[in-house]
Order: structure tokens, then sequence, then C-alpha cells
């Protein structure tokens, strides 16, 4: 699959789709999911800190990843539409980090809310087609999206 960049705004394209599930419409298969990076600071970061060293070894860098994959009911069409958001939380020594699981499912109004309507995550658009003809179908959903067209 070949992989394209899309140059809409995330938060378009999610109040697209709840307004597509608002008005009972179920053209596409949508799976969003929530997962956390945990990451150890950078030394770097570490020296400009004034905590101790164990504090320093235990310090971590959190990060909230929302994932929402769109694709067309016929998967024979070949295309996924990929919005990527990261939020970068804070830091945290782990017992104030809560058990991070492995991704999980939420609905994509879960996913509204937690990582478009916030603002404050950075979020990355993409396409993976695996043809010219796929890419074409890809693009004319785009289209609709952006000029906000729903069809009934």
């Amino acid at each position: 699959m070949d992989t394209y960049p899309v140059d809409l705004d995330a938060g378009q394209i999610v109040r697209w789709l709840l307004d597509q599930q608002r008005a009972g419409r179920r053209m596409l298969q949508l799976n969003a999911s929530r997962s956390y990076l945990v990451e150890s600071i950078p030394l770097a970061q570490q020296q400009r800190r004034r905590l101790g060293d164990e504090e320093m070894e235990d310090l971590t860098e959190v990060t909230a990843v929302g994932v929402l994959e769109i694709a067309s009911l016929r998967q024979a069409e070949g295309w996924v539409l990929r919005i990527r958001v990261e939020d970068v939380l804070g830091q945290r020594i782990p017992d104030d980090i809560q058990e991070l699981q492995d991704a999980q499912d939420i609905e994509i109004s879960e996913f509204y809310n937690a990582f478009i309507l916030p603002g404050t995550g950075t979020a990355y658009v993409s396409a993976e087609a695996g043809s010219p003809q796929a890419w074409a179908m890809c693009q004319k959903l785009l289209g609709s999206i952006q000029a906000n067209i729903h069809e009934t």
C-alpha cells in the first residue's frame, strides 16, 4: 500500500463522521483506539531538574495516543484513512500513572471528546491505498468531507 498525506483538519473529518452517525448513515467502517506511550526522560532534560537521582530515574513522560481508522465497508476497495493524535500528558512518577494498558477500543464520540475537542494534541492525517483506483475512491470521500456533503 502507498501512503498519501491528507490536507484536511482531523476535527473536520471526525465531526463529519459524527454527523453521518447521527443521521444513521453506515457507509464506513470505523475503528478508534486509545493507548499510552510511557518513555524515559532524556538525560539532558533530567539534568535541568532539581529532583534527586532516584526520583529522576523513576520519572517518565506519558503521551496519550488516539488512532481512528476509516475504511470502506467493502474491503475490496483497498484504502484506509487514518487519524493519529498524540497528546503529551506530561511527566509522571510511576505511582502517579494508573495502570496503562495496550490499545483499547473506544467509540468515535469518545475519540472526539478525548483527542479532538481539547485541541491539545498533535494530529496526523494520512491515507493508505493499494492502487490508484483505491486512492481515487478515498479522494472522493475526502472531497465529500471537505465540502460537508452528506449523501442520503
